[in-house]
C-alpha cells in the first residue's frame, strides 16, 4: 500500500509490474520505452518516471525547498516500496538491456530519466532515496521540472515537447534591445523590481526570436513560458493562480497580440497586468510581441475625425491604457540598408556560403525587392534560399 506516493502515471504499467503479470508488463514497458526513446533498463526507468510524476503534498513540500521534519516514517516506507520494486529482477535481459535506434523520443524527459539511473549507483536504500529527492529539490516536479513551454488547452497547461533552440547570438544586431530585454528577465527571476514587457515594431525584426532566447538562457534558473492566445484572455486568471505556489518563475507570453475596435478581450488583459483585488504573484510576468505599439486598432475619428463621438479625450485614452500597462516597451526597427547588408554578410559567413561576397549583397538586394523587406527574417530567408541552392 501507498501512503503518499500513489499519483501513478501509466498505472496500467505498474499494475502489472506488482501483479507480477510478466508478457503484459513487457508489452507495455516496450511501448513505454520506444514512445520516449529510452533505452537500456526499462523496468527501472519507468518506476523513476514514476516517481519524477509523482505529485503529492510530500513532493511539492520538497519542490519548494520547505524543510521536512517530524515523523516521515510513512515516507520511507512508500520510498522503500519503491526502492523493492526497483531492485527486483523478474523481467528477461531484453527488456532490461534494450536496444533501438529511433529519431523518435521526448527530448527533455529522457536525458533527465538517464541522469536519474546513472546517479543510483548502488543497491542501498541511501543511495536510491538521495537521488529522487535530490531530482526534486534541485529540479522541481513534474512536467514543470522537464519541459521549457506550455501552452493552455481547456484550461490545462499542455507541454510544448519541441521548443526552437536559439540564443541571442543568433539574433544579428538588435543588442540595446536584447540588453534591455535580458536585464529586465533576470531581474524578474531573481526577485528584483521588474517590469511587464512589450515588444513592438516591424514584422520580422526577431521579437519571437528574442522571447525563445530569453527561454533557453533562463530555463536552468527556473524560467517557464505560458504560451497564451488572444481568445484565451478570460482564462489567464485561473492559469495564475496554478503558478503562484509553484517555485518557478512564469512568463505569460502573447506573441503577436493586437486587437481590433470591437473586441473587448484586451479589457481582461488589463485587468490581469495591474492586479485586482488580489494581486499578480511576484512569480508571473507578462510578455508580449506586436506590430502595434498600442495593441488596439485606432481610427481617424480616435484623433478627431468626422466620425468623432463627445468624449474623443477618453476614448483615445481608453484604447491607449493597455500598451500603458507594460512597464516596458522594446523598438524593434526595420533595419536600414547598411545593416540588412551587414546581417545578410554574417548570415552568409555562419552558413558557409562559397558565392562570392559581391555577388551575395547583389542578390540579396533583388531578393529583399521581390520577395521581403529589409528584416532578419528576409535576410535569413535569402541565406536559406542559397544554402539549398548550393
Amino acid at each position: 500500500m501507498l501512503y503518499l506516493f500513489n499519483n501513478i502515471k501509466k498505472k496500467e504499467i505498474f499494475d502489472a509490474i506488482v501483479s507480477k503479470n510478466k508478457e503484459e508488463a513487457i508489452s507495455l514497458l516496450l511501448d513505454f520505452g520506444i514512445s520516449f526513446g529510452l533505452n537500456g533498463n526499462l523496468y527501472k526507468k519507468y518506476l523513476i518516471y514514476v516517481l519524477i510524476y509523482n505529485d503529492n503534498s510530500y513532493t511539492r513540500a520538497i519542490e519548494k525547498g520547505l524543510k521536512i521534519e517530524g515523523n516521515t516514517n510513512y515516507i520511507d516506507l512508500d520510498l522503500k516500496y519503491f526502492h523493492k520494486l526497483y531492485n527486483e529482477e523478474f523481467l528477461d535481459s531484453d527488456i532490461t538491456d534494450f536496444k533501438f535506434l529511433s529519431s523518435t523520443g521526448d527530448e527533455y524527459l529522457r536525458p533527465l530519466i538517464n541522469e536519474i539511473y546513472n546517479n543510483i549507483s548502488d543497491n542501498s536504500y541511501e543511495t536510491f532515496k538521495n537521488a529522487i529527492t535530490s531530482f526534486y529539490i534541485n529540479r522541481g516536479l513534474g512536467e514543470m521540472a522537464v519541459y521549457k513551454a506550455f501552452r493552455v488547452s481547456n484550461g490545462i497547461l499542455k507541454p510544448i515537447k519541441h521548443v526552437l533552440d536559439v540564443s541571442f547570438d543568433d539574433l544579428i544586431g538588435y543588442d540595446e534591445q536584447k540588453r534591455l530585454l535580458k536585464e529586465n528577465t533576470y531581474n524578474f527571476i531573481n526577485g528584483k523590481t521588474y517590469n511587464n514587457v512589450l515588444l513592438y515594431g516591424d514584422s520580422g525584426t526577431g521579437k519571437s526570436t528574442s522571447i525563445k532566447a530569453l527561454l533557453n538562457e533562463y530555463f536552468d534558473m527556473g524560467l517557464r513560458i505560458i504560451e497564451v492566445y488572444k481568445h484565451q484572455m478570460q482564462e489567464i486568471s485561473k492559469i495564475i493562480n496554478k503558478l503562484k505556489n509553484r517555485p518557478y518563475y512564469y512568463i505569460i507570453y502573447m506573441d503577436d497580440l493586437s486587437f481590433e475596435e470591437d473586441e473587448i478581450e484586451y479589457k481582461y488583459l488589463k485587468s490581469i497586468i495591474e492586479g485586482g483585488i488580489e494581486p499578480k504573484p511576484n512569480n508571473v510576468a507578462i510578455y508580449a510581441t506586436s506590430n502595434r505599439r498600442h495593441l488596439i486598432k485606432e481610427t481617424m475619428a480616435d484623433n478627431g475625425g468626422v466620425f468623432d463621438d463627445l468624449h474623443r479625450n477618453e476614448t483615445q485614452a481608453e484604447k491607449l491604457s493597455l500598451a500603458y500597462r507594460f512597464g516596458l516597451q522594446i523598438y524593434y526597427s526595420s533595419l536600414s540598408p547598411q545593416e540588412f547588408k551587414k546581417m545578410v554578410e554574417e548570415l552568409a559567413y555562419r552558413n558557409d556560403i562559397k558565392m562570392p561576397l559581391d555577388e551575395i549583397i547583389k542578390e540579396a538586394s533583388k531578393w529583399e525587392l521581390t520577395y521581403g523587406s529589409l528584416s532578419g527574417r528576409c535576410a535569413q530567408q535569402f541565406i536559406s534560399y542559397l544554402a539549398n541552392k548550393e
